[in-house]
């Protein structure tokens, strides 16, 4: 597998949509046992209190008013709503523990990429799953796809448009064998970020087919060209792989064309000839023949100038006769 330095490098490169995340759900461990505590408050100061204590993280799912209407009927909450709202509760402070784990996958030999990946974002996305069950706890309503501490995940298709904004970065660690990237766009919204650490021989330019106008991508053999990722307000992918393969940097910041966004820094010259997991030798040499294409143009080749050749005596003697010459009568 990939080495560790360069998995800390990949989480390094997205330690600003780590720490949105991890500190959404540190907000929301405080905020739902901030409810709990809440449950005998009433009236308009009861319903305040309760929406600053529920704060950004749950603001599209619940209710101020509505939770203080059912928290605050008798000294005691009903106590299926409150078991509902603990599980809730434990589901966030276990991911709230995880640290950088949270935000980290490892493919297994063979196993479907984009399968991992799902899994990774599904358990991560556990804790939008617990916000919406404190919603649901209150309405007496069971959640949609989710059924509390015992679920696996909460899938990204369930995600809302302010979840995908916040959605938990991931880190994967996958050999060349199985760098099958195809899948992958679907998880590329909001402010989504992967990063893949490569190991072993891989597709010389696998991301080339991830380039949409939105979307960052990101493939290079050096560590360092990740540090693109940090402050990115969209979507992101990059890929971290072996040397010898393509370098390239889609940034849709720099412009509305693809000469603008595309900076192309290398491609291999040599055709890939045998297989490589999934993809043939032909799909390979596919991938590299549309970066190529996708490159833009940098202006007409520089003419190459004849070697200058220093000047004899005689050629010197020849070139000041012809200077004085009179040729005019020729």
């Amino acid at each position: 597998m990939p080495s560790e330095d360069h998995v800390l490098s990949a989480l390094g490169a997205v330690v600003d949509a780590r720490d949105e995340f991890h500190s959404a759900v540190v907000r929301a461990v405080e905020e739902v046992r901030g409810i709990l505590r809440s449950h005998g408050a009433s009236g308009d100061d009861g319903i305040d209190r309760l929406a600053m204590e529920l704060g950004q993280f749950a603001a599209d799912t619940i209710d101020p008013s509505r939770l203080a209407t059912v928290l605050a009927t008798s000294d005691e909450v009903n106590p299926e709503i409150r078991a509902r709202i603990e599980k809730a509760s434990e589901i966030l402070v276990e991911l709230e523990g995880r640290g950088d784990e949270l935000f980290r996958v490892a493919v297994t030999s063979g196993e479907n990429l984009r399968d991992a990946v799902a899994g990774g974002l599904a358990r991560a996305g556990r804790a939008f799953g617990a916000a919406r069950t404190v919603d649901t706890a209150m309405r007496g309503q069971e959640n949609p796809g989710f059924t509390g501490a015992s679920a696996e995940g909460f899938p990204v298709k369930l995600w809302n448009r302010a979840e995908h904004q916040i959605a938990p970065p991931l880190v994967v660690e996958v050999s060349g064998e199985d760098l099958a990237v195809g899948g992958l766009s679907e998880f590329l919204d909001g402010g989504q970020k992967i990063v893949l650490v490569v190991d072993g021989p891989a597709p010389p330019a696998a991301l080339v087919r991830l380039i949409t106008p939105g979307v960052m991508v990101v493939q290079t053999d050096d560590p360092g060209d990740l540090k693109v990722l940090n402050g990115v307000e969209g979507p992101a992918i990059a890929a971290l792989l072996p040397e010898g393969t393509a370098r390239f940097i889609h940034d849709p910041s720099k412009g509305s064309t693809l000469a603008a966004r595309l900076l192309v820094d290398f491609v291999p010259d040599k055709e890939p000839s045998r297989p490589i997991g999934r993809l043939t030798a032909f799909q390979q040499a596919e991938e590299l023949r549309h970066l190529r294409d996708l490159a833009p143009a940098t202006g007409a080749e520089k003419e190459v100038a004849e070697p200058v050749v220093p000047a004899t005596p005689p050629d010197r003697l020849a070139a000041f006769l012809l200077h004085q010459a009179d040729l005019s009568g020729l």
